[in-house]
């Protein structure tokens, strides 16, 4: 299995740049083609019906014109980054909501890349929790200082016996593929041991039929809430990737986050690669 297409989103400046490195080396390692995507956000501007309408159209022109701009610079860095590093690669610039045009542009991506804790979201940037629920698409959200690489280091599989976790496990199989060590950690009650114990057991056998040796974790789920205990295995671990579900659900414009998926987009300091 790999990733025959890669999509990573850009803007101008160091956290962006990072991302994009790190999109050029899966690249190049899966031996797929990548497409940079930028996004412009015009912001509604404040009207004043005092100002009439010729003023609004005024500043959507100049939102307009900072948009394309911003675009224009992330496409230089794109362009920058690339050209050294052998990968073949497509680029995407489009003025709308960010989120919405990530999700649609992930239709002919095998992988997502995009920002965590990114500041410019989610206006100005894709908001990783938005591109997560409406993408259908794995989400590798890449922390604004990633602690470790998502390749080549100890991976941690958060597992929970639902259709996210199964989802998330069969995505990540060319990233696990690739790991020096992979740990499948279930945390529940000391009762339910040997059922949890069970299910590890299929995902360890699921895992094997990928030449992926995987070790079976089982932890107490009492104390601690079940993100910071994932976390404290990646620590651990020296573990460079979180395989996870990513739970959510819509309410009313907005999605609702369950609380491991938004533990781990606030808190990890390492690539998490979570599906829907």
């Amino acid at each position: 299995m790999t990733y025959a297409s890669l999509l990573v989103a850009v803007e101008d400046g160091p956290e962006s740049d990072s991302r994009l490195e790190l999109a050029c080396d899966l690249a190049v390692a899966f031996g797929g083609r990548l497409t940079g995507l930028s996004v412009g956000s015009i912001a509604p501007p404040l009207y004043d019906p005092l100002a009439g309408g010729a003023m609004v159209g005024e500043l959507l022109t100049l939102y307009r014109d900072m948009a394309e701009a911003d675009m224009e610079r992330a496409r230089k860095r794109f362009e920058d980054i690339v050209q050294a590093r052998g990968v073949e690669t497509d680029w995407k610039g489009e003025i709308g909501y960010p989120a919405e045009v990530c999700a649609r542009a992930a239709g002919s991506a095998d992988l997502v890349l995009i920002g965590g804790r990114n500041p410019r979201a989610p206006y100005h940037a894709p908001d990783a929790a938005d591109v997560l629920m409406r993408a259908g698409r794995p989400v590798l959200v890449v922390p604004p200082v990633r602690l470790r690489n998502p390749v080549g280091e100890p991976a941690v599989v958060a597992w929970k016996d639902c259709r996210e976790a199964r989802l998330a496990l069969a995505a990540a199989i060319p990233l696990l593929q690739r790991a020096s060590s992979v740990s499948v950690c279930a945390f529940g009650h000391a009762d339910d041991r040997d059922e949890v114990e069970a299910e590890l057991a299929d995902v360890v056998r699921y895992l094997a039929g990928h030449e992926i040796t995987a070790e079976p974790v089982f932890a107490s789920g009492e104390g601690a809430s079940t993100g910071t205990r994932i976390l404290a295995e990646v620590d651990a671990r020296g573990a460079g990737l979180v395989v996870a579900g990513g739970y959510g659900h819509a309410r009313l414009q907005e999605w609702a986050l369950g609380g491991v998926t938004r533990e781990l987009l606030a808190d990890s300091p390492v690539c998490v690669c979570l599906s829907h």
